[in-house]
């Protein structure tokens, strides 16, 4: 007996097949180009349809992006454990969540410079407390501003990571980041200071009151001398035709802070380098 001819796909399932091939188009190329140079034609092409059937879909490039991009910050999965390895988890969690694909973030983060949706939809995700699930979970001082600034922490990761794709960050693995970073999160999620990250706490030194006031202005001269010396080092290295930009690289300031620190100095302005 013959093999029976595959079934004839209904008119609604040929639709639906289409419509999910297209969203799959979009969500890739918002994703590696961004809104605005993201286009209907492109979309219907990588699609292998008609840019006709992507408008009877959707309607607008507005309305097909609104359906493939939201940027949610699911984390509950990541809640439950020791609360001094939450910083770990969530970071572990959420890079799992965007490698596991198809992730809807990024398009939005691609966007989110040059269209005001886009935008919107970020700084809901990072700021706002309906949208950002740690600021639900976070109590005690500052709670709100410490559940925006670990948002904007891992905003900051994933935008390094998959977009700008900094080598460095792209090409270590998740377990890596997670390990340095999540060390770092963590006291913005226990409200606790937490010296991973800033290296160990200084001991305290016994002595009187008297003692350590004595000790705090000679500190202070010594910090006096020390930047009166450097003013004068830097003058030196400007009236020797130093221009601000290596002034700058020296101190580690930008140009225009040298500039505006040291502004009676002449610089030759035909030395591009000064530019």
């Amino acid at each position: 007996m013959g093999m029976a001819p595959p079934r004839e796909l209904t008119r609604d399932e040929r639709r639906a097949r289409s419509r999910e091939a297209i969203l799959e188009a979009a969500r890739e190329l918002f994703a590696g180009h961004g809104y605005e140079q993201t286009t209907i034609r492109m979309v219907a092409a990588r699609a292998g349809v008609d840019p006709a059937l992507v408008m009877q879909h959707f309607g607008t490039k507005e309305a097909l992006f609104d359906a493939v991009a939201q940027l949610r910050i699911g984390i509950d999965e990541a809640l439950p454990g020791p609360p001094e390895q939450l910083g770990e988890r969530v970071l572990r969690h959420v890079l799992a969540d965007v490698e596991r694909g198809p992730d809807t973030g990024l398009p939005v983060l691609r966007s989110m410079l040059t269209h005001p949706h886009a935008a919107e939809t970020v700084r809901c995700a990072v700021a706002h407390p309906d949208e950002n699930p740690l600021a639900e979970i976070l109590s005690g001082e500052d709670a709100q501003l410490r559940a925006a600034l670990a948002g904007t922490l891992v905003l900051g990761l994933l935008v390094g990571r998959y977009l700008l794709r900094i080598p460095e960050v792209e090409r270590v693995g998740a377990a890596q980041l997670v390990k340095l970073l999540g060390p770092c999160l963590q006291p913005l999620l226990t409200g606790s200071p937490d010296r991973s990250c800033s290296g160990p706490e200084e001991p305290v030194e016994s002595g009187n009151a008297t003692d350590h006031l004595a000790a705090l202005a000679e500190a202070e001269q010594a910090r006096a001398a020390a930047a009166d010396e450097l003013d004068r080092r830097a003058r030196s290295a400007l009236a020797a035709g130093a221009s601000y930009g290596e002034v700058g690289r020296a101190l580690g300031i930008t140009r225009q802070a040298a500039r505006k620190r040291w502004p009676a100095e002449v610089v030759d302005n035909s030395d591009c380098r000064a530019c």
